[in-house]
């Protein structure tokens, strides 16, 4: 109710007026005592008159509540409050206390005991004091103020809260906005892009989580965009009261290991060196969307490198668009390697660019279109062993694709260009590449399912043109000769076997011709569809049983070397069979493995598959090829991507998986999966002869967060002659909060193609106390017997600085490397990562 209408209060009768003395200037007339005179009971305060013309001017700006009653006090023209009180503006802002008290005259209400405030975005104020401003439609708190914003804690000595704006301003201000710190006279929040934003002028913030933090960044103007990034303007950063460093401008997210970032170190390759980065959001502060990451390299062994990335923050679900790379490097000396194989002619000026990036189209059907870009350009054939040695390890020769695509529920429509910037690995060009794919669905509303692929592309595939010349040399050396071994080894596994068997040929040998085209220069047009219909069914209620039948066409045409055109059909039939069996034990309970609740689940299952095609001609050239793997081929068709491969096969896998679910965290929880099978073969594809395939075990076992194992083994079962072994594997066990370990293992026994190995890895990271810690990684191929690889690391935590340091030996065989880096970073600014990887450098 309205401040106004609560003081409407009851008043006494006139009688009572008459009988008060003093009341409306009626003094009483002297009279003779006339014997004792009955009492008459005096008002209340709550009963005190209130003549209309003296009724106090009430707020306008709030609705306010009395729970216990008011007083009011013509002498002081104040309303007291009796109990709680409690005052609701429009806006939807509410103000309480347990006791308040209105002063009429300055139009302001004071109050006290458990002060909570509340706006309309659902941020909370809590303090000793409030006053609330009629006039200037203002509330200030003061004494013990906290402000709580979701799972954001704040506080400070004053928060003034503007009543039209909906704005809080905070002077002397705490707060904590993970990973930050924050402290300011004055600070503000206020509502921007996607919610809150702090804003402070003359602000610091700091990670350093203690009562006297040893480092601050300073701004005249700081904003704080919580969980994305913060702004500086004016930065200035302190150690203590020292100012040591100083950036008109800088723009730090929370969320990646940006900034300004130094690593020193020292390594075989390289000699001396010092990496500098330093990470900017470009765009206005209300929406910086470009993160610039500017790199300055200096190595001693091999000179300056600078480049820039531009990442756009609005793909971050994406890894693969990275935006744009540029980098440029003037090398002292090029033909330093690592490896210590010797190289040819390579230019001191070495550089590399790079786009990875999306662009959704305005085509009819909205963000169903997009363009992708995919472009990796080098300027030679050792740039990425030498500056980029992480993506060298698991990428060293990268595509270079352009991309129209449509995708909705059912389908994916392609257009793809695939260009040959980097000529010295090999690779291939399609101009174009247009392919149609479709999801198995429903067709015209019934249980039969259709799904189908339909592609025509112009490809040609080079070598690469570092190996072109010791091939084209292997060629013309006579048999025996000394010079081939080293030779071999330069060459990569697919070009050494068919530089092997052309080798192998009688001179004149009329398959010559066509071997040394599928070595050198492959390449046709093609044009395939496949198409393929299943029909799940549940017979009995209890077995699932999917039959399948497929069908497709493929035509070569203006193919490279002698082979000419070719037509083939294909024709595929397939049937796949599962029962489920389970049983629960609701009440098995094991909190040491986490464990509440097992269901087990045993699914027996098999699948054949028979396919029926017109092989190419072992002197045909391909391009989509298999290549080698330990792991067995997929049995449908749809997904076999190596179209040039495709030969009659019958298979059929017998197999069953077993399954341990429990609970956690109100969810099911795979505990266990263990997946067993084998292949029969009525007829080999890869030309074997074999019977059977080897005996397949992968597992995945993940009982708690600190463990974790996942196993895959295959060994034969029938020895044939053409069966192999291996077992690879990793553990990671965290037996204490202090020491975290992870081992793998990878054992290759008579493998047709690839090299016998056994390698070993470890990994571990110790925490010796608040403050140090260590880590080491060894790799052994005990094959030959070679520690290749040693890395130790030391991590001291400065209170405000994580500091490392690593020293790494490797052994190439050939020439040993060594190397030895620095790391030093901000705690939590972002936050650190140990321990840190040492081939990144």
């Amino acid at each position: 109710m309205r401040f106004a209408a609560a003081l409407l209060l009851s008043v006494l009768p006139l009688a009572a007026q008459e009988l008060l003395p003093g009341v409306d200037g009626n003094e009483p007339e002297e009279a003779a005592p006339i014997g004792p005179v009955t009492p008459v009971p005096l008002p209340t305060d709550t009963d005190l008159m209130m003549a209309d013309d003296v009724q106090p001017e009430m707020p306008k700006s709030v609705a306010v509540t009395f729970d216990g009653g008011f007083d009011y006090k013509n002498d002081t023209q104040t309303v007291e409050s009796r109990g709680a009180f409690s005052a609701t503006a429009d806006t939807g802002m509410t103000l309480r206390g347990n006791h308040a008290v209105w002063h009429t005259a300055e139009k302001k209400a004071v109050v006290t005991g458990n002060v909570r405030l509340k706006t309309e975005t659902g941020v909370e104020v809590f303090a000793d004091r409030g006053e609330l401003d009629d006039a200037s439609q203002t509330v200030t708190l003061t004494g013990d103020v906290s402000i709580f914003q979701g799972q954001t804690v704040q506080r400070g000595r004053q928060v003034v809260y503007l009543m039209k704006s909906g704005k809080l301003e905070v002077s002397g201000l705490r707060t904590g906005v993970d990973p930050l710190l924050l402290e300011a006279d004055g600070f503000s929040m206020e509502q921007g892009n996607g919610g809150q934003v702090f804003y402070g002028q003359h602000a610091g913030v700091t990670t350093d989580d203690v009562e006297n933090p040893r480092f601050w960044v300073r701004a005249d103007e700081t904003r704080v965009y919580p969980g994305d990034r913060v702004t500086f303007k004016n930065m200035k950063v302190y150690a203590g009261e020292t100012p040591i460093f100083w950036l008109p401008y800088f723009s730090q997210p929370l969320d990646a290991d940006l900034g300004y970032h130094f690593v020193p170190g020292a390594r075989t390759n390289w000699g001396a060196y010092l990496l500098n980065s330093y990470g900017v959001m470009l765009g206005d502060d209300e929406d910086a969307w470009l993160l610039s990451r500017w790199n300055l390299d200096l190595r001693s062994r091999r000179g300056v490198g600078a480049g820039v990335d531009l990442v756009d923050r609005r793909q971050d679900d994406n890894d693969n668009l990275t935006g744009l790379s540029l980098y440029y490097a003037n090398d002292f000396n090029p033909t330093i390697s690592r490896t210590g194989l010797p190289r040819g002619p390579v230019n001191e000026d070495r550089w590399e660019a790079a786009l990875q990036y999306r662009i959704p189209m305005g085509l009819e059907g909205g963000d169903k279109w997009r363009a992708d870009y995919n472009l990796h350009a080098l300027s030679d054939n050792y740039f990425l062993e030498d500056f980029d040695p992480r993506t060298f390890l698991t990428d060293p020769a990268p595509d270079n694709t352009i991309g129209l695509f449509r995708q909705d529920d059912s389908s994916l429509f392609s257009v793809v260009a695939r260009l040959r910037p980097n000529d010295f690995y090999r690779s291939d060009t399609r101009l174009p590449e247009i392919a149609f794919d479709q999801a198995r669905r429903p067709i015209f509303g019934t249980s039969l399912l259709h799904e189908g692929n339909t592609s025509f592309t112009i490809v040609d595939e080079q070598i690469g043109s570092a190996a072109q010349s010791d091939a084209r040399a292997l060629l013309a050396l006579p048999a025996g000769s000394p010079l081939a071994p080293a030779l071999y080894d330069r060459l990569p596994i697919y070009e050494r076997q068919l530089v092997q068997v052309i080798r192998s040929l009688p001179p004149g040998s009329p398959s010559i011709p066509a071997l040394t085209t599928q070595l050198l220069n492959p390449g046709f047009s093609r044009f395939h569809t496949y198409q393929e219909l299943s029909l799940p069914m549940k017979p009995g209620g209890w077995l699932n049983f999917t039959p399948e039948v497929g069908a497709g066409y493929t035509h070569y045409d203006s193919v490279n070397g002698p082979a000419g055109a070719f037509d083939r059909a294909m024709f595929y039939a397939g049937a796949e069979a599962s029962v489920k069996f389970s049983r629960d034990y609701t009440g098995y309970q094991d909190r040491f493995w986490g464990l509440d609740g097992l269901l087990h689940v045993f699914q027996p299952y098999a699948r054949f598959s028979y396919l029926s095609t017109d092989d190419l001609d072992p002197l045909f050239p391909t391009i989509d090829r298999e290549t080698f793997s330990t792991r067995p081929r997929t049995l449908a068709p749809n997904r076999f991507t190596a179209l040039d491969s495709f030969r009659d096969w019958s298979i059929i896998r017998l197999g069953m998986r077993n399954h341990l679910i429990t609970h956690r965290d109100g969810q099911s929880y795979e505990w266990l999966w263990l997946d067993t099978y084998m292949d029969g073969f009525f007829e080999d594809p890869e030309g074997l002869n074999r019977r059977f395939s080897n005996l397949y075990n992968d597992v995945t076992w993940r009982p708690l967060p600190w463990l974790d194992l996942k196993l895959e083994t295959q060994f034969p079962v029938f020895d044939d002659g053409s069966g192999y072994s291996e077992v690879a594997g990793r553990l990671r066990f965290m037996p204490t909060e202090n020491f975290e370990f992870s081992v793998g293992n990878r054992f290759l026994n008579n493998h047709p193609i690839l090299s016998d190995s056994t390698r070993f890895d470890a990994q571990a990271f110790l925490r010796l106390n608040d403050t140090w810690g260590v880590g080491a990684s060894q790799i052994w191929e005990l094959d030959d017997g070679t520690l290749e690889l040693q890395q130790y690391t030391l991590h001291h935590d400065f209170g405000f600085w994580v500091g490392a340091i690593g020293f790494t030996a490797r052994d190439n065989r050939i020439d040993n490397e060594y190397g030895v880096v620095l790391s030093f970073s901000l705690k939590d600014f972002p936050s650190a990562s140990v321990p840190f990887s040492l081939d990144a450098q």
